[in-house]
């Protein structure tokens, strides 16, 4: 996982909460099995990619978009965000 995240690494939870790297790194796995769905990819700049996609946990929907960055010649996650699909009632 550190080698995925950049060191500049961001996170907008659904929850609100901003996290950091740090964050992510040192949090339990809770090994939550996600349904993910519905990918783009978006060309930023060189280097610079949007992914954006659906994705259910627990019967909660959620739509999520990341920012990916090329490092050398691996792919980094700059950015993410996830934005909770309110249920229907």
């Amino acid at each position: 996982m550190t080698e995925l995240l950049a060191d500049d690494f961001e996170e907008y939870g659904s929850s609100g909460r901003v996290f950091y790297k740090s964050d992510v790194l040192s949090a339990p796995d809770f090994g939550a099995a996600y349904d993910l769905s519905d990918f783009t990819f978006t060309d930023l700049a060189e280097g610079v990619v949007l992914v954006k996609y659906k994705a259910v946990v627990s019967n909660q929907e959620s739509l999520r978009s990341s920012i990916w960055v090329k490092a050398s010649s691996s792919w980094q996650l700059l950015h993410h965000q996830a934005t909770v699909v309110p249920s229907a009632t």
